[in-house]
Parts: structure tokens; C-alpha cells; sequence
């Protein structure tokens, strides 16, 4: 008999082990922003985001990139709520800042595990290049860091990586970061961010960031 009770609590060890493993993020839940793409009730732009002077466009790439990591973290065993996706691709808002603010609060009023705002940077300076990360509170100073450390080895280079006052940031309770996945008026930059291979690694870094501050509830 013990041994038979030995063998059962081998298993069951054994089962939440491989589950464990299997789903890292299991009981989390996280808010995924694709950044922009808001239009007026009209259905006229709002806030469409960057566009650079080839006509690639910020809001499309967000959009692209938010499904992907929405689905691999809920691969990862985490409830994912997106706040546009590509069944519905377009927010409607009268107010940008106050659009930008309540993306947050839903965070904060599901009790989300953690908040992230994905974007892509713009300048006038085709040469800037590199990824920006942006946290506020205390509570998103290691989920930062994590991104920052993932997002290195893809070699697009560092644009900032600092505290910062944005709607979100601001707004948000839960740990909330906003991420700069590179610019979108540098060519060689733009063509790894509409590159479908690139984009999965991307993702992947983005991924492991996730898995690595709240793997197991943080």
C-alpha cells in the first residue's frame, strides 16, 4: 500500500510537473495593446498611428505583432484580452489620450496580471534606429528590464530605455510597460519589422520576457 501511495504522489508530481512546463503563464492574464489604430465614430483616422514616408504603417505592424503574442501566450496557458484585433482592427474614440487611458484601465478593472503597449518608433532622422522601452512604476521595473534583455540579441540597436509619463503608464495599477520595436522611417529597420521571420523572433523575445517575470505568477 505505501508503495502504491508512493507511485500515485510520483505521478501526480510528475503530471504537475510536465503542465508546469507545458504552461508556464497558466492562471495569468494579460492585456495586450496593439498601439493605434483608432478611428472617429465616422470611421475617419484618430489616431492611426506612424506612417512612414513609404506608406508602411505603424498600426498594421502593432496589429500583427499583438495576435502573434496573444497566441503564444495563451499556447503559454494565459487568458489574453486584446484591445484590437484583427476581427476588429479599428478602436472607436472621440478622444485620443482618453482612448490611450482606457486601454489601461481595463487592465486595472480585470485585474490583469500585467499590461503591454507594442508599437513602432518614427523619426525625421531616417539613420535612428534601435528598440525603446517605457515603464513608470515600481511594480514594472523588473517586467522592463526582462524586455530589455530579450529584445538585445536581435540586434536593432537601443533608442531609450527609461521611466516615463504616457496614458498608459500613468493610468495603469498593474505592471505595465509601452515597447518601441524598432523605427519605422529607418529602411533596413522597416524591412526586418514587415520580414514574417523576423516578426516570429520578435515575438518570441517578447515572449520570453513575459515567461520570464510572471512564469509562474511572477
Amino acid at each position: 500500500m505505501r508503495v502504491l501511495f508512493a507511485c500515485l504522489v510520483f505521478l501526480v508530481a510528475c503530471c504537475v510537473t510536465v503542465q508546469a512546463a507545458g504552461e508556464p503563464l497558466a492562471g495569468t492574464l494579460f492585456v495586450v495593446d496593439p498601439g493605434h489604430g483608432v478611428r472617429y465614430p465616422d470611421g475617419s483616422p484618430l489616431n492611426p498611428g506612424a506612417v512612414a514616408p513609404n506608406g508602411v504603417q505603424e498600426q498594421q505592424i502593432t496589429l500583427r505583432i499583438g495576435e502573434l503574442l496573444a497566441a503564444r501566450l495563451r499556447a503559454d496557458g494565459a487568458h489574453v484580452v486584446l484591445t484590437r484585433s484583427a476581427a476588429h482592427p479599428y478602436r472607436t474614440a472621440t478622444d485620443a489620450r482618453q482612448d490611450n487611458h482606457a486601454r489601461a484601465a481595463l487592465a486595472n478593472r480585470l485585474g490583469a496580471t500585467a499590461f503591454i503597449a507594442i508599437h513602432c518608433d518614427a523619426s525625421t532622422d531616417p539613420s535612428k534606429r534601435g528598440t525603446s522601452v517605457f515603464w513608470l512604476k515600481s511594480n514594472s521595473v523588473a517586467f522592463a528590464n526582462n524586455l530589455r534583455r530579450a529584445l538585445a540579441p536581435l540586434d536593432l540597436g537601443e533608442s531609450e530605455f527609461r521611466p516615463r509619463h504616457l496614458a498608459v503608464t500613468d493610468e495603469a495599477r498593474v505592471p505595465a510597460v509601452l515597447v518601441e520595436l524598432g523605427f519605422i522611417t529607418n529602411m533596413p529597420q522597416q524591412r526586418l519589422l514587415l520580414d514574417r521571420s523576423f516578426e516570429t523572433r520578435e515575438v518570441s523575445s517578447l515572449e520570453s520576457a513575459i515567461v520570464a517575470t510572471f512564469g509562474g505568477h511572477g
